[in-house]
């Protein structure tokens, strides 16, 4: 499986997640600090710390995803469980009344995005009269397709006839499957769904799930409660499993060969990353908060394992069944940099509100490898699909001791230069929570939901395609303890 231009976006978009505090606040936490988001967001926030603390945050994540796709409109769930924060952070009070005052230190892990995702998509193909290309309908086909097209138009690009030499992970197995045959007299491969005119029942499941995080080694400090300073080293660890099944049948019985075929595409990916994180706090008065950070690029290692399966039923001979050799490859990935600016008003014993504004270059992304000629072109759809992209993250907390009420909204820009036609292009957060907090000890709960939409294609020759509208909800806790 080749690596393309949304794998390198779904591997550099981050939806800061950490404690339940920071995440009920829509990750907006870059001027406000003491908290150990602050390590994934703005470093800065570090030297806010006045004593040592312990956070743990278990948290549970349900995903729903409805699928629109020629008329049907069908729904998948998936429910994990997950940590999206642990850490600690230990300060030390200097003593000194001007200066430096304290100094902390810390580290610990921060979810950053995770990719848990179930879809299901379903149709009948329209019919067409017979014959017709196979070709998408700029190049002279119908509307009307199977995956079967795909395969057959694939091995017609390797011209002379020789099985030998198509791809064992696609069109091969589906020569050997007997699911496309090769017309002598047209001197062409050809698939028996088109031969009739289409018409079958057709059907994708799409099973995702992993994660993105970050453990994260940090230092901030106090200099006389005016300005914080702070770094942190991030260790990035990626994880990420995808099923695509698909499914075609003549439920009809037009074909009086063929009956149903069933494609599975199994990919592992695997990775750890590089990165760092510079930040500064700045509070002229003690009711306002000036924060900036700049994250430079994660440098990632990725490992993919790739696998498929094809089978086959037919009405008069017996069933296939086609596995393709087992294929890992390595590569490796430069994510964007960011930038965020961050604004806080402080009332104190009463309430805090926070805004961030993180600028990110999705089209400064790149792959390597020890190839590097094989991803020219990739690269190069990179540069050409993804732009500058500018996202917003509000918060507010509202202290009614020791109970303590939040809320946030996210609006994160669509990171494609030309906008898709048909769906929203961007992403939204919205997210609530509450906090019981003493001296000693603390308890969070929040609540977020990101929705999101994209343009899928089912394989290349899809005319139609579906939309897919996700809605991820993340309900989780913060257990803390100070020292």
């Amino acid at each position: 499986m080749a690596q393309d231009e949304y794998d390198a976006l779904r591997y550099s978009q981050h939806y800061f997640g950490g404690t339940a505090r920071s995440t009920s606040m829509a990750g907006s936490f870059g001027a406000l600090g003491a908290d150990f988001s602050s390590f994934s967001i703005n470093p800065a926030g570090i030297g806010v710390y006045r004593s040592t603390e312990f956070t743990m945050t278990p948290a549970i994540s349900w995903d729903n995803t409805e699928s629109k796709y020629l008329g049907s409109t069908l729904s998948g769930d998936d429910t994990r469980f997950f940590f999206s924060n642990m850490g600690f952070a230990s300060t030390k009070m200097l003593g000194n009344k001007g200066g430096f005052t304290s100094v902390t230190f810390g580290m610990g892990y921060n979810q950053l995005n995770n990719f848990n995702r179930y879809s299901v998509m379903q149709a009948r193909m329209p019919e067409v009269t017979p014959p017709v290309s196979t070709e998408r309908p700029e190049n002279g086909g119908s509307q009307s397709s199977s995956y079967l097209d795909n395969f057959v138009n694939h091995a017609n690009d390797e011209g002379e006839f020789n099985p030998d030499y198509l791809d064992p992970f696609y069109e091969q197995l589906a020569w050997y499957a007997d699911l496309m045959y090769y017309d002598t007299v047209q001197m062409s491969y050809r698939n028996d769904i088109n031969d009739v005119g289409y018409g079958q029942f057709q059907s994708q499941t799409i099973n995702e799930h992993g994660g993105l995080g970050e453990f994260a080694f940090g230092i901030g400090a106090n200099y006389s409660d005016v300005l914080y300073m702070g770094a942190t080293f991030g260790l990035h660890q990626l994880g990420f499993h995808q099923i695509i099944s698909t499914f075609e049948e003549d439920d009809q019985g037009k074909s009086d060969y063929f009956n149903s075929f069933l494609f599975n595409e199994y990919l592992d990916a695997w990775g750890v990353g590089l990165t760092g994180k510079f930040g500064l706090l700045f509070r002229p008065v003690d009711f306002l908060r000036l924060g900036a950070a700049f994250h430079i690029p994660t440098w990632y290692w990725i490992r993919e394992e790739f696998v498929t399966e094809m089978n086959g039923t037919f009405d008069q001979v017996s069933n296939t069944n086609e596995r393709s050799p087992f294929n890992t490859f390595e590569y490796w990935l430069r994510t964007p940099y960011r930038f965020i600016g961050s604004v806080a008003f402080q009332l104190p014993r009463f309430a805090s509100f926070n805004v961030d504004y993180e600028l990110v270059d999705y089209s400064s992304m790149n792959f390597d490898s020890d190839y590097p000629e094989d991803f020219n072109d990739v690269n190069q759809n990179i540069k050409n699909t993804y732009q500058v992209t500018s996202n917003i993250r509000a918060g507010a907390e509202v202290v009614l001791k020791p109970v303590y009420l939040r809320a946030g909204f996210a609006l994160y820009g669509s990171p494609y230069e030309e906008e898709v036609t048909g769906i929203d292009n961007y992403t939204m957060m919205y997210s609530a929570g509450m906090g019981f907090r003493t001296s000693k000890f603390f308890f969070d709960f929040a609540w977020s939901l990101r929705t999101d939409e994209l343009k899928y294609q089912l394989y290349e020759e899809d005319a139609y395609g579906a939309i897919i509208s996700g809605n991820k909800n993340n309900f989780m806790t913060t257990i803390g303890f100070r020292f």
